[in-house]
């Protein structure tokens, strides 16, 4: 999957009286012109500030907004009469993936919006980081995000594209994913920017009516560029089977583990002391 050889069907561009907003969380990144954390422009509302000028301006939604800031952005514009002033597009936020193909428990951990087909065997998502997601609680180094991120989001993502286009309707929330291979390039730092997560299925094949087996190129694009690529092979099992064979498998880890343990407390043979 070439960088060149795609365009995202979503505008990450700023054009005129254009705002990235940013979480809170991303404060180094919004020292760059025409990028602002929700803090800072609710202060600029409030300020009369912004919008500068008499024209119209719009905000994108970069990385780390929840649902909660952009209704708190939405209600201090209204406040000042800025409602019909001011866009905010969270159309990518209204549209995040849900728990049954996402295969997580709270919406802030879900990093992608509902697959959308591209092609024949081809989908797109955008990326949707929430500054409450799991991955951000202890780790945030200068102005990028951390790579964990790309990968979580490789993996929700072939996860929902085979939930939602590959399983057939009985096996959709009842299927556990094991994973092969999960090997990923990093080609540029990934920045709290609007980015699309693309999925490009390369073979699936079912040799059993209870596992589907697939191969996959995922790719993580910002501003037309990969910032990281990801081959993946996984198997789609009946979660009853999969639970069967991870019990066993389970139960040997356990016996040898306590094996190694006990042969580790054995005391040596008198004779082979060195004294």
């Amino acid at each position: 999957m070439s960088s060149q050889t795609h365009e995202s069907t979503r505008r990450t561009e700023a054009g005129p009286g254009t705002v990235f907003l940013v979480g809170d969380v991303f404060a180094a990144f919004a020292r760059h012109e025409g990028v602002m954390t929700v803090s800072q422009l609710a202060r600029r509302i409030r300020e009369g500030s912004f919008p500068g000028g008499t024209g119209a301006a719009s905000v994108t939604l970069g990385q780390g907004v929840s649902p909660y800031d952009v209704q708190f952005v939405r209600d201090t514009l209204a406040r000042r009469g800025l409602t019909g002033v001011v866009a905010v597009d969270d159309r990518a936020l209204r549209e995040r993936a849900g728990r049954e193909i996402a295969h997580k428990h709270r919406a802030e951990n879900v990093l992608i919006s509902l697959p959308r087909r591209t092609g024949p065997g081809s989908f797109e998502s955008d990326l949707l980081v929430d500054s409450g997601n799991e991955l951000m609680s202890d780790h945030l180094t200068g102005q990028h995000m951390q790579g964990m991120l790309a990968m979580e989001a490789g993996r929700q993502m072939f996860i929902a594209v085979a939930e939602q286009h590959y399983l057939p309707p009985e096996a959709v929330g009842n299927s556990y994913f094991v994973i092969d291979t999960f090997a990923t390039r990093y080609r540029n730092f990934l920045f709290p920017l609007p980015a699309t997560v693309r999925c490009e299925v390369l073979s699936h094949r079912s040799p059993h009516r209870t596992r589907t087996a697939f191969s996959c190129e995922i790719a993580v694009l910002q501003g037309g560029a990969e910032a990281a690529v990801m081959e993946v092979r996984f198997t789609a099992f009946d979660t009853q089977v999969s639970h069967a064979k991870e019990t066993r498998a389970a139960e040997r880890s356990l016996q040898d583990t306590a094996a190694v343990l006990a042969a580790a407390k054995e005391p040596e043979p008198a004779g082979e002391r060195i004294t």
